[in-house]
This record gives C-alpha cells, structure tokens and sequence, in this order.
C-alpha cells in the first residue's frame, strides 16, 4: 500500500484513528498496520556554550521526501523489529495511553508510553543491548561517527542511552493536487516515534556535514524549544542568520517541522520536569 495518505483514506482502515477507535500501542504494532515506526534520538552533550542538543538539516538529495528540513536523527524502523522490541521493553513502561485521533493535524504528537530512565540505560555500543545497536547505528550511517564506534568499546563507550518514550502522531509529507488548482490535499504519513536519549562524552565526534545532514550543530534546550514552538530556524542555528539573505543559498527553503522535532521536544520538557521534581523533593 502508498505509504503516503489523505485523511479521508485513513478512516475506517488505520489502527486507532477516528473510526477505528482507540487502540493500544501493541495494537497499532499489529501485522498490516499502517503506521511506520521510527526510531529517533536526541543526542545531547556538555559543549563550550554548556549543555546542548544536537540537531541538523535533511539533505535534499538524501532526503527526498523532507529535503532541507532541520530535524534530530531518525531512522525508520522495521514493523517486526519494533513490535519486538516494544514486547521486551513493555513492561518498564509507564503512562501508557491509548493511541486515538479523531483528525489529522500535523505533527501533533500524543505521547503513549514512558520509560524510566534507571531500567533502561546502557552504554553505547553495548553488543548484548537493541537500544544500543539502534543508537550505534544511527550514529554509524547517518552522522559520520563510523570511526568513532569502531574505536569504541563497552569498557570505554562513546555514551550512554536509554529509551524515554513512544509517540504518535502524523508527519504531513505533501499536497495531492485536486480538481481545484486552490485546493490540494495534504498527505500524511503516520508514525509511531520511538524516543531514544544519547548523552554523548565527546560532542567533537560529530562533523558538522554528513551525507545525511548538514549543518550539524549544538543548540541550547531553551533555544530549541523556541524554535519549536515558533519555528524561527535561526533558534536551532545562529548560522541562518547569516545565510537567509543570500539569494543562491538553499538556507532559504529550510523549515522546522516534523515529527523528530516534537519528540526531542517532549523528551527535553519531560527531563526538566524530572530534575524539577528531584529538587524540589
């Protein structure tokens, strides 16, 4: 089946989506559904301006389907491997909601599952560990650091990570054109966001341009949850500033969206109200 959908082909067919009903996570990691899991991780490190979060922007020619998009790191996972994994992790979760919508609204990301921190941890890489085969190899193929976990070992590993959450939600893809010119249809494409956390030792691992991303960087939590909530691409990174005035620049096509971005930003508010919570008891 497309991968991408309109709201109207999605109703009566996709697992916890208006007349379906509400539906459990396991239930929505069924044979044949139609959300796509995703295994996204904010990265976070101690850098020279203080504690950070590493975002980037989707190259074009890699990413056809969100080009020039700033974006946390992602990886689409198999159906089998998430529904397994979730089988293995289920029952350290906590907060577990039910997945339900009664429309579409793009990245809106419902949270349906949390896990402690203290259950989860592990180092990266760690070959007796999942979470850190996914984060490993994210790190690997997708942000340049194939040297790095090469180098790397459990007794001397680049981090640790543990899984934080599980959200869903819809990531708008495209317009479908219609009938009427004025009028298109957006597409979606739904997705069951896994959130992993990365706290990196070393944040000089990371190059800032990969053949994934460009423009990788260390952005502030304050600053990204400002560029979330207005989407000012210049809160993510100072350097589009600079850029947004040249006419022969791309910097002028990128845009802060998606689903990867909601998900770093329910992590970061759910570890400062952790740390608040720990102050204050």
């Amino acid at each position: 089946m497309a991968k991408f959908y309109a709201e109207s082909e999605l109703d009566g067919i996709l697992t916890g989506f208006r007349s379906r009903g509400p539906a459990s996570l396991q239930e929505c990691l069924e044979l044949g559904t139609l959300w796509q899991p995703v295994f996204q991780v904010t990265i976070m490190a101690n850098t020279e301006n203080g504690f950070s979060v590493l975002t980037g922007t989707r190259r074009a020619d890699s990413n056809p389907t969100h080009p020039n998009v700033i974006s946390t790191p992602t990886s689409m996972l198999p159906l089998e491997f998430a529904r397994c994994y979730f089988e293995c992790v289920a029952e350290s979760a906590t907060d577990l909601a039910p997945v339900y919508f009664r429309g579409i609204r793009a990245d809106d990301l419902r949270t349906v599952a949390r896990f402690s921190e203290t259950q989860q941890r592990t180092a990266v890489p760690d070959p007796s560990s999942a979470l850190s085969f996914l984060v490993g190899d994210l790190l690997a193929r997708k942000l340049g650091c194939e040297g790095a976990m090469e180098a790397a070992s459990r007794e001397k590993p680049l981090g640790s990570c543990h899984l934080s959450m599980v959200g869903a939600g819809f990531s708008y893809v495209a317009d479908r054109p219609t009938a009427d010119p004025e009028a298109p249809e957006p597409l979606y494409e739904p997705l069951l966001m896994f959130g992993a956390i990365l706290e990196l030792k070393d944040p000089g691992i990371i190059p800032e341009h990969t053949s994934s991303y460009k423009d990788l960087c260390w952005t502030s939590p304050e600053d990204f949850a400002e560029g979330v909530r207005t989407k000012r691409i210049e809160s993510f990174n100072p350097k589009f500033l600079d850029l947004a005035d040249q006419a022969d620049s791309d910097t002028v096509t990128v845009c802060a969206r998606g689903l990867c971005l909601q998900t770093t930003n329910k992590v970061l508010a759910d570890l400062a109200a952790d740390a608040s919570d720990g102050t204050s008891s």
